[in-house]
């Protein structure tokens, strides 16, 4: 047998036998709460199967983050509570003990916040995300990858854009219609070199157009 064979065979040990002396322990905590002795064994099953429920949403990796973070709360909740439950039930059993009345209370109201945390849980994990419009989610192999401080790991290396050059701006202000002194006030240059990207822009479209003519 390897380790990590023996490691899962000594896991398993520890997890079923731990299990019987929780479920033993919340059992007896029941009947000592008043619960029927036919019912008293519904107890453990619903502290543990919520605990497991949660720990599965919790560790799986599968659900949605908000969804993640109640399975979390959930199963460490569970657990603790399971833990309590387990000090309260034994010690009132070795010292003969009648449990107060607000353990009793809280005892019996376990299951029904149980339930209601598990469907609370069971709606996060079934909710779909709400669709944007005009922002699309990124695929699976789409991964955004960034820094602490939001921005991307490829920010240093990443090529910086280029600003559109004069003549490119001059080009669109001119076939949107400006005149010589409308385009120096757009591009802030002198009615001199304003007409001269007039210029440049008419014979371009003149090259252009004999291009065409040709062809």
């Amino acid at each position: 047998m390897t380790a990590r064979g023996g490691l899962f065979a000594l896991l398993l040990i520890v997890a079923v036998a731990a299990a019987v002396l929780s479920f033993a322990a919340l059992r007896d905590l029941a009947l000592t709460c008043g619960f029927a002795a036919w019912l008293a064994w519904l107890l453990p099953v619903v502290v543990d199967a919520g605990a497991a429920a949660g720990s599965l949403v919790w560790l799986g990796g599968w659900a949605a983050e908000p969804a993640r973070r109640f399975a979390r709360a959930l199963a460490l909740g569970l657990l603790t509570l399971s833990v309590a439950a387990n000090a309260l039930g034994h010690g009132l059993e070795a010292y003969g003990l009648a449990p107060p009345w607000w353990v009793v209370v809280v005892v019996s109201a376990i299951a029904p916040a149980v339930l209601g945390a598990v469907v609370h849980l069971a709606v996060l994990v079934g909710r779909r995300r709400v669709d944007v419009p005009g922002v699309e989610e990124p695929h699976d192999d789409e991964v955004i990858d960034l820094e602490e401080n939001g921005l991307s790991r490829w920010w240093e290396t990443a090529q910086p854009v280029s600003e559109p050059s004069l003549t490119d701006r001059a080009q669109v202000l001119i076939a949107g219609g400006l005149g010589r002194r409308r385009l120096a006030k757009e591009l802030g240059v002198t009615e001199h070199e304003a007409r001269q990207l007039l210029e440049a822009s008419r014979h371009t479209e003149d090259i252009d157009r004999v291009e065409e003519d040709a062809s």
